[in-house]
This record gives structure tokens, C-alpha cells and sequence, in this order.
């Protein structure tokens, strides 16, 4: 559905809702703006955007590591949709840029930690 065109600020697309609803997971202080590297991996892992072959879990720690400032533990929403394109090359190779990465916000798109199947 393309609902989420054309969103107006004060809707928050269905990405930005997944992106805050992991952002705050196992955090009572998190506001949802920002998000730590373990539930960064847990959205990677939980929205099969590690595959286990075009992405690892080390993909996604490197990627992390290079979009977030210096000197913080955190990322923004901004800095996530960088993340996202820079995996979306890995996990969708062979797809154009704007395809890949359109595939990637459906894989999140509507998701939320799950709480089952927990390792």
C-alpha cells in the first residue's frame, strides 16, 4: 500500500514506527529517537535483513560503527536510512540502488521485536 505517501509531519511512516519501536525495546528510558547497537542488531536479525550470506551479524556491527558519531552509542532515524542503504548494496546485489532499498524497508516496514522464538 502506499498509504505513506506523501505523509504529513505529523505521521510517522511505517519504517520510522518500526525504527522507534525497536529503538525503545528493553529500554523503560529510550524515547524512540535514537537507537543503541543491540536492538540495531535485533532489528537486523528479527527483519531478516541478516541473511547469513550477503549479510552477517559483523556486516551489521561495521555498518554501525561507521554511520554513528565518534562519540556516541547511538543512532538517529537519519542515520538508520544511511545504514539501511549501505546494507540494502549487500543484501539486494544485482537490484539498482532505489529498488534495493525499497526492499529493504518492506522486510521492515510493520515489524516489531518479536518476542517469540527468543534465543
Amino acid at each position: 500500500s502506499n498509504s505513506n505517501e506523501g505523509a504529513t509531519g505529523g505521521e510517522i511512516s511505517a519504517l520510522e514506527e518500526a525504527f522507534r519501536k525497536f529503538a525503545v525495546h528493553g529500554d523503560t528510558r529510550a524515547t524512540g529517537k535514537e537507537m543503541h547497537g543491540k536492538n540495531w542488531s535485533k532489528l537486523c536479525k528479527d527483519c531478516n535483513i541478516i541473511d547469513g550470506k550477503n549479510v552477517t551479524t559483523t556486516d551489521v556491527d561495521i555498518v554501525f560503527s561507521k554511520i554513528k558519531g565518534k562519540s556516541v552509542r547511538t543512532i538517529t532515524f537519519e542515520q538508520f536510512k544511511e545504514a539501511l542503504q549501505e546494507l540494502s548494496k549487500k543484501r539486494f546485489k544485482g537490484k539498482s540502488d532505489e529498488e534495493a532499498l525499497q526492499e529493504m524497508y518492506k522486510l521492515i516496514e510493520g515489524k516489531g521485536p518479536g518476542l517469540t522464538g527468543v534465543t
